[in-house]
């Protein structure tokens, strides 16, 4: 059975993939996420739905167009596949029920929310908002995190990263102060605290070589959100077992 509902989560991922893959390239240039069929970015052909298949369709058409041959970007089976991949970690860590879905739906935002950032340097505010929701949801959904908990998950991360954003002028953006309050409803002080170390631990171990080398450009600006995205993962999925951990070495 349990092998069924993986299988399950990995479908419905491929789709849901897919759907964030219009997400992704409409939203930042306002374009309605809900009509108009796809097109070929560079044919403008409208796309039929074999066309679509979330990575199949890739596969089978050898990453080109079926019209003009153009080569389509590997991103759009990477997203779908992504995606897949953490809607089954999603329900091997909780399971068939709301706490798998809800973070499905989290992953799904903060996806999203990553690739923006590394073509446009910036997070929509919608996503903050969806993620508040979320939150409020998790609350009665499964109230194993407290309110408390998720109240200073909240304000204090997200005013740290505030005080810091005022004191180094702007070295946070605003939407990562957003998403960080957020979140903070959904995982609670512990696991937002754990993601906030963990993301700059990951940006910082990525910049670091360049920057040694002095290979790092001028006015480099660090696309920080997939970097708490895979922080977000860990620590909702592995949290408490990294903090003992880490806790034992003491």
């Amino acid at each position: 059975m349990n092998t069924v509902l993986a299988f399950f989560y990995f479908l419905y991922g491929l789709v849901i993939g897919s759907f964030l893959n219009v997400v992704i390239y409409r939203l930042p240039m306002k374009l309605s996420i809900a009509r108009g069929r796809s097109i070929c970015p560079r044919c403008k052909t409208k796309l039929t739905a074999f066309d679509l298949v979330p990575l199949f369709s890739f596969l089978f058409l050898k990453g080109k167009c079926r019209y003009c041959r153009a080569k389509i970007s590997p991103r759009y089976p990477l997203v779908e596949l992504l995606t897949a991949v953490v809607f089954v970690l999603c329900f091997e860590r909780f399971g068939f029920t709301v706490q798998s879905g809800i973070m499905c739906i989290f992953f799904s935002i903060m996806i999203s929310a990553s690739f923006i950032d590394l073509d446009y340097k910036y997070v929509p505010d919608r996503f903050s908002v969806m993620i508040c929701v979320l939150g409020l949801i998790s609350i009665f959904a499964y109230p194993e995190i407290s309110f408390p908990s998720r109240i200073l998950g909240a304000l204090i991360i997200g005013g740290v990263m505030l005080a810091i954003s005022y004191l180094s002028k702007g070295g946070i953006g605003g939407g990562d102060i957003k998403l960080f309050f957020s979140a903070g409803l959904l995982l609670g002080f512990k696991l937002n605290l754990l993601s906030f170390v963990l993301g700059y631990v990951f940006a910082g171990a990525y910049v670091i070589v360049p920057y040694i080398l002095k290979k790092l450009p001028k006015n480099f600006e660090v696309p920080m959100v997939p970097f708490f995205s895979i922080s977000f993962l860990l620590s909702s999925l592995w949290g408490n077992k990294l903090i003992g951990w880490y806790l034992s070495l003491l």
